[in-house]
């Protein structure tokens, strides 16, 4: 649970904060319910198990909940590999087969992790980060996962961990294609000092990122949704209205949608940010 650091609100947590705040700290679209976005920084010292998340409808079909995750990776260092969707012809008869004999990891897309690469993890698309990998996450608020192979590893109780074979069968895609890292372009704005990308935009949340040189100061307005802001590399300034924060590596800060505008000066060569906001 993400919890206040510092200022009159320390300790609150941020599900406290959504429900004595609501709107005006998540959006003028927010209607209630938990905080829409979840954050992670992941350091994958082993391969993570194929797993795949069901989208909203499916997610109610089968009884699970009213949320499906959809999610996004950044990758922050050259690394690791993961897996993303079926590959070519792979149907549903195929990936179980594929199941019943161990050669999953065959029918699956396979990439090697390059810093910059972004990969859209659309719900409904079988997936696995393997060991090595470093990235950002942002996902929908969700904790549906379905578990489809776990490598042939034992838990920590020597036994298998469960898997939901059935469940993930009726969630995966597999007519979806297009899969592999996205490489959007940089743009540089004409004043100088700042590089911008757009990395992912969908119906649950649009993220960007930001590349600040030193001196340079890059200045925002909430339009009425929230702000997640989280440092990759450098050291900056993160200022609204209400005060200061000192930014440094990984480290996140959430700017509520009331704050109106923000701004974030660079105190290192470069500062990188990535920066997201929930879609209503």
């Amino acid at each position: 649970m993400s919890v206040v650091s510092q200022g009159p609100l320390a300790g609150r947590t941020l599900r406290q904060l959504v429900v004595e705040a609501g709107p005006a700290l998540v959006g003028a679209g927010f209607r209630g319910g938990v905080f829409p976005l979840m954050v992670k920084m992941i350091d994958a010292a082993d391969h993570l198990s194929v797993q795949v998340h069901p989208d909203d409808s499916t997610a109610a079909i089968l009884g699970a909940g009213h949320r499906g995750k959809t999610e996004c990776w950044v990758i922050l260092a050259d690394g690791g590999v993961l897996f993303q969707g079926t590959r070519p012809g792979v149907n549903r008869d195929a990936f179980e087969r594929a199941l019943a004999d161990h050669t999953l990891a065959a029918r699956l897309n396979r990439f090697e992790g390059r810093a910059g690469d972004v990969f859209f993890i659309e719900a409904r698309t079988v997936h696995a980060l393997g060991e090595g990998c470093l990235l950002y996450e942002i996902q929908q608020t969700s904790d549906i996962t379905f578990r489809v192979y776990d490598w042939d590893r034992m838990g920590l109780d020597g036994k298998p961990r469960p898997l939901h074979v059935a469940e993930s069968l009726a969630t995966i895609d597999f007519s979806r294609t297009d899969f592999g890292p996205l490489r959007p372009a940089w743009r540089t704005d004409p004043t100088g000092g700042i590089e911008s990308r757009s990395l992912v935009t969908c119906p649950y949340f649009a993220v960007e990122q930001f590349r600040v040189s030193a001196g340079a100061t890059l200045r925002r307005i909430s339009r009425d949704a929230c702000a997640v802001v989280t440092c990759i590399d450098g050291h900056g300034v993160l200022a609204t209205d209400g005060g200061e924060l000192p930014l440094v590596p990984l480290q996140t800060a959430l700017l509520p949608a009331a704050c109106g505008t923000w701004q974030v000066r660079s105190e290192t060569a470069t500062l990188d940010l990535i920066v997201a906001s929930p879609q209503f």
